[in-house]
């Protein structure tokens, strides 16, 4: 009898259409409790290095948790594990909606996908069943469009759809793959990765349920978790949506703008989430069993940039394709928000791919030969547009944009190298490191996927949110520091903050009900009281920290088998120089490496090379990757 868990793992070879189903180890799952803990441990033992992301031969984990469909308010994940194409690490993309449920109640807990198609195909999983059915009428459509292909085919408004755009087809190289028409798995490229494997969507639904080991007991810790919850320090995020942010953000100065040449956009106002609701917003959603309901559902009704109702934009969204493009016509960035849906595009790498051809263009790198004789000037709103239309399609100059900041960079020669934010290759999210928090920018450059301010958490809970998010009796150091301070706390810092995150991580659960103390929000001693109720394990907070590690160490031995170590964990030039203006100006990053050694340190890592000791690895069961 599994409780919590579906208990079953799914295996898709689309070379030659075979499918299997596996029991899962129990023993095994608990060591890493689920979602990218056990994703990381199968493309650990099961993907050689170097397999090329975009080969047959490289696989995709879908990766569900254990409170994924379940009453816990976080309840609504699931992650999409790969090597990404854009930069050749590890790379993890979480979606929220009904997708991640829907494939638990179809019966299993992980699809682990290889291989490729003669032609195109999508994948129908449905109460234990599964069928790669031909998708070659769906080539060529965007993601509205197949859903409501899926929809009328199949004949069941309820499933969820999980589907590539043009730009997947086309290989993107930050192509997301979007479900439930509106929620993505953005970032690193998976929308390039299904692309290659001529595989268009995923359909799942079913109705199996969740079997639930003390159910009293669940039902408790659900109520503390929900009047928790009603003391959340960030009210904002359900009243206002991430959207929120932009105001807040911009009145401290930490609201990236013109490609991070500052971090204050004067025009912040026009683009902000309170306007946004006032002037667009029909209605607000959310993922599976959340009562945030952070998400926007918006439409612009008239004008030229009339757009139908879609989910979004979020805050990451209108700052990349707002104040990042120097853009204050929120219009257009709704606009630009629904092509980035529809083509299947991750909004991020989207917005700072033409922040920086804008800047390129401005510095006289990119010229009127090269984008057709249209001038990429700071605030154009029509080309903002215009270029996301074509990098979807990889037309004209939208070719070289989708190739993501650090391609571009290359081929545009060493004066672009000052322009090129990104690290690792992954373009860097709407959160400024020299400002907002030191301990961000600490993440941005250790983060497995590259520059991330998400997995496996927010950074800047410490010092920017003054939260200790339940981990105060593990060890971190608290009060917290100012913002500005670059000591070797911050890196011991670190190590407490990731550690907690990834926690979320390997349960599936969203990092939005993390953020607080106790009283506030989820800590890890609340889910351990939640995990122990659904799944019948006597779960301590302790075991879900080390069932962390593990995962955190093991994603990190993933890279280095890919060649990465201390020497790629940096920041680019842009942090190293001060803000020029607005309320933050003259912030800026300058000991990195004394933060980067006492991280190291305090993990239980080589400071030279920055790689997991081997009696680290040995302490948590890693053996296998010693060498």
């Amino acid at each position: 009898m599994w409780y919590g868990f579906a208990g079953k793992l799914l295996r898709i070879n689309l070379t030659s259409g075979e499918t299997k189903v596996e029991e899962l180890d129990k023993s095994e799952l608990r060591k890493y409790m689920g979602c990218t803990g056990y994703a990381a441990k199968l493309l650990y033992q099961e993907m050689p290095g170097g397999v090329d992301p975009l080969a047959p031969e490289a696989k995709v984990v879908l990766a569900t948790g254990v409170v994924t469909g379940t009453l816990c308010p976080s309840g609504g994940s699931y992650e999409v594990c790969f090597r990404s194409p854009l930069t050749g690490t590890w790379n993890q993309a979480r979606s929220g909606g009904a997708f991640g449920p829907k494939l638990k109640y179809a019966g299993f807990d992980f699809v682990v996908i290889e291989g490729k198609a003669a032609d195109p195909v999508y994948v129908y999983i449905h109460d234990g069943q599964v069928e790669i059915k031909p998708a070659k009428h769906l080539w060529g459509l965007n993601v509205e469009e197949t859903t409501d292909t899926l929809i009328r085919e199949l004949d069941d408004p309820e499933i969820s759809v999980a589907a590539i755009g043009q730009a997947g087809e086309n290989g993107v190289l930050y192509a997301a793959l979007i479900n439930d028409r509106g929620r993505a798995a953005g970032r690193g490229g998976i929308g390039a990765v299904f692309g290659s494997k001529n595989l268009k969507a995923i359909v799942v639904n079913g109705h199996g349920g969740i079997k639930v080991a003390q159910a009293k007991k669940f039902a408790e810790a659900i109520e503390k978790a929900e009047q928790w919850l009603n003391n959340y320090p960030f009210g904002s995020i359900p009243a206002l949506g991430t959207v929120g942010l932009v105001s807040v953000n911009n009145s401290l100065g930490i609201l990236p703008t013109k490609n991070f040449q500052t971090a204050y956009f004067e025009k912040a106002d026009q683009i902000s989430g309170e306007t946004l609701n006032r002037k667009y917003q029909i209605k607000r959603r959310a993922c599976y069993g959340c009562s945030f309901a952070c998400g926007r559902y918006t439409s612009v009704p008239t004008g030229k940039f009339v757009t139908p109702p879609m989910e979004g934009p979020e805050y990451e969204t209108v700052d990349m394709l707002g104040a990042i493009c120097g853009v204050d016509d929120l219009e257009a960035i709704i606009k630009g928000n629904y092509l980035c849906n529809v083509y299947g595009l991750d909004t991020i790498s989207t917005g700072m791919s033409i922040a920086f051809a804008m800047e390129c263009y401005e510095k006289g790198l990119l010229t009127d030969k090269e984008t057709e004789g249209m001038p990429l000037r700071w605030g154009d709103a029509e080309v903002m547009v215009k270029l996301v239309e074509k990098i979807a399609h990889q037309k004209g100059i939208g070719a070289l944009l989708a190739q993501g900041v650090k391609r571009m960079a290359e081929q545009l020669g060493p004066a672009a190298e000052e322009a090129a934010v990104h690290v690792k290759g992954l373009e860097l999210p709407a959160h400024e490191p020299r400002s907002e928090s030191k301990v961000l920018a600490l993440q941005y450059a250790v983060s497995p996927r590259g520059a991330c301010h998400m997995h496996p958490n927010w950074a800047s809970t410490w010092d920017f949110g003054q939260l200790d998010c339940g981990m105060k009796e593990f060890g971190l150091p608290w009060p917290p520091a100012e913002i500005q301070d670059e000591s070797s706390q911050k890196g011991v810092v670190y190590r407490y903050v990731a550690l907690q995150g990834e926690i979320s991580e390997i349960l599936g659960a969203c990092i939005f009900y993390s953020w607080g103390g106790e009283g506030s929000c989820i800590t890890p001693q609340l889910y351990a009281e939640i995990v122990s109720a659904l799944t019948g394990w006597d779960v301590t907070a302790a075991e879900l920290l080390t069932a962390a590690e593990r995962s955190w160490n093991l994603k990190r031995c993933f890279n280095a088998r890919e060649g990465f170590t201390r020497k790629d964990d940096k920041l680019p030039r842009r942090f190293s120089q001060a803000i020029p203006n607005g309320p933050s100006a003259g912030a800026k990053v300058e000991n990195l490496d004394t933060m980067l050694d006492a991280y190291y340190e305090a993990m239980g890592w080589d400071k030279q090379t920055g790689l997991p000791r081997p009696e680290k690895l040995r302490e948590l069961g890693l053996e296998f990757a010693i060498n």
